[in-house]
């Protein structure tokens, strides 16, 4: 919740509205405590928030029961150039069986009534990364909104991608589209889509994109929320390919990656293997482990070396 609040009033204000509570609480004063009335009273005086959002705010996020739920999926127009997103609100409040009829009709309206504040869509396009603030919290349990694209999918097309040299005279792609994202690009402008890349809102999101886009989401994004989000998505996929199992493979192995989200790609890659993809999961996750730790020679593991402590930690996960 204070999270959410000093996004809407910025970091200045909210450090003002800190500052005043511990000099309030360096008084002699026997009562120290802290009401949310006195709270919101501060929100409104230091924060500069206006008093009927944060009379909504408090009532909905702090009074009430629930979190929102988003269910989103979207489709491209083409002649339009725009993406239709698909949006469906709803609460996380769950109804007991001894709560009043009264209750009962406030929890049931809770999605009905929203919350209060404006979520970002985040766009990645083939030009950039667009945001547009135009979800809001409130309103129509079903919303259909459209975004407009920014890139020319047209003027894309004519473009051939060039290929740098190496010096020893192979071909090296660098920045250029893979393969991959030339087939999509000729559908689509779009790399790939987040909703609340920021997490401004305590809210439950359950987003539907191409798989080839949650791939360019974890190959491409440097968030690490947003790496962990897509290979969750990729792991629960009902059918699996082996180019989501080669994702995963390459994110394991690169070690400019966070640990922690490396150690997530490597149990996807054991809960993925299957028949479906000849165990090649699993086969990858051999092959990582006897290249770093297995000593051929004496056909034993190596000693434990803490020179690279995220390393160490990815293979432990693998004993």
């Amino acid at each position: 919740m204070l999270q959410m609040l000093e996004k809407q009033m910025g970091p200045e204000s909210f450090r003002k509205i800190l500052q005043k509570v511990v000099a309030r609480a360096q008084d002699t004063i026997p009562i120290r405590s802290l009401s949310t009335k006195e709270f919101r009273h501060f929100a409104t005086k230091i924060g500069n928030l206006e008093r009927p959002f944060v009379k909504e705010f408090f009532a909905r996020w702090v009074s009430s029961s629930g979190c929102p739920v988003l269910r989103m999926g979207f489709s491209y127009n083409k002649r339009k150039n725009i993406v239709e997103l698909a949006v469906l609100r709803e609460c996380t409040a769950v109804l007991d069986g001894n709560t009043s009829v009264f209750n009962t009709d406030l929890e049931s309206r809770d999605a009905e009534t929203g919350w209060p504040g404006m979520m970002s869509i985040r766009v990645h396009e083939l030009d950039g990364m667009y945001d547009h603030p135009v979800l809001p919290l409130a309103g129509e349990l079903w919303q259909l909104l459209e975004i407009q694209c920014h890139s020319k999918l047209a003027a894309r097309r004519l473009q051939k991608p060039k290929k740098a040299s190496k010096p020893d005279g192979s071909e090296e792609n660098g920045d250029i589209l893979s393969a991959a994202d030339m087939r999509s690009s000729l559908e689509s402008p779009l790399l790939w889509i987040r909703a609340d890349p920021e997490m401004e809102y305590l809210a439950e999101i359950q987003f539907n994109q191409p798989v080839q886009m949650w791939i360019n989401q974890l190959e491409k994004d440097e968030d690490v929320v947003a790496q962990a989000q897509s290979i969750a998505a990729l792991e629960a996929l009902p059918q699996l390919s082996f180019s989501v199992v080669n994702a995963l493979n390459n994110f394991l192995n690169d070690s400019k990656i966070f640990w922690r989200v490396r150690i997530e790609a490597a149990f996807a890659l054991a809960n993925t293997a299957s028949e479906e993809t000849d165990w090649l999961g699993l086969q990858y996750l051999v092959k990582f482990y006897k290249s770093r730790r297995f000593d051929a020679t004496i056909g034993l593991p190596k000693p434990n070396d803490f020179h690279d402590f995220p390393e160490h930690f990815v293979l432990e996960v693998m004993h």
